[in-house]
């Protein structure tokens, strides 16, 4: 057969099998994560509202990064923690609860987001895949707050990368007029109620929380390494 006319026939044949690739990847993650032990966050309490934004086009790559995966899934005793965190956080009032941003990574995805970022600025914000960062064994959370089910003043959105999500010195920014006094305020009663219950902040993204610190979770906790 020539191969001009051999080249519609494979490109029929390829089209097809592209589709049920997607599909498998994207059954395949819920069920590796489930199969590593990990829970989903929106059975820890229905008042938690899970956003993944990396299941949209909204975030800092702007891809899918996740296809059909639309579930939160943390390791076992992350979710236990953040269950103790909501309780914390509702007992000063049941209105107030948590939205959930990203949470478990594979670290097949971790690979794509490096390869996106590495040799530019952003490449600071996103762990190298080689040994894989807290995302990608389960026991890291970006979250926010939410007040009668709507997200509240957080200063900046998720994913912005800029000195305004930073941690550090908060009343200069609102003196400066770069965020709000009520998103410092909610900033640290996200920070309050978390790091009471075992979570460690970073600096520069006020909405990513850590469970342990990454030398015993490479001891002790498996990587999602699919």
């Amino acid at each position: 057969m020539y191969r001009w006319m051999l080249m519609p026939l494979l490109l029929l044949l390829w089209l097809p099998a592209v589709g049920r690739g997607k599909a498998a990847a994207a059954a395949d993650f819920d069920a590796l994560m489930r199969k590593q032990g990990l829970v989903d966050v929106a059975t820890l309490d229905p008042s938690i509202t899970v956003d993944l934004k990396y299941s949209t086009t909204d975030n800092f790559v702007g891809r899918d990064m996740y296809g059909g995966l639309k579930k939160a899934y943390l390791y076992k005793a992350t979710a236990q923690s953040l269950l103790k965190a909501l309780k914390q956080l509702q007992a000063i009032d049941p209105k107030w609860s948590f939205i959930v941003y990203d949470a478990a990574r594979p670290v097949s995805v971790q690979r794509i987001m490096w390869n996106l970022v590495k040799g530019t600025d952003k490449q600071k914000y996103v762990a190298s895949p080689h040994c894989g960062g807290p995302h990608n064994y389960g026991i890291a959370v970006d979250i926010g707050l939410t007040y009668d089910g709507r997200p509240v003043d957080m200063g900046t959105p998720f994913d912005s990368f800029t000195s305004d999500a930073h941690i550090t010195d908060e009343p200069a920014l609102v003196r400066q007029g770069r965020i709000s006094a009520e998103a410092m305020k909610n900033r640290r009663l996200l920070r309050k109620v978390l790091t009471d219950n075992g979570f460690f902040t970073y600096s520069r993204e006020w909405w990513h929380f850590t469970r342990y610190n990454m030398t015993y979770v490479r001891k002790h906790i498996g990587l999602l390494d699919f």
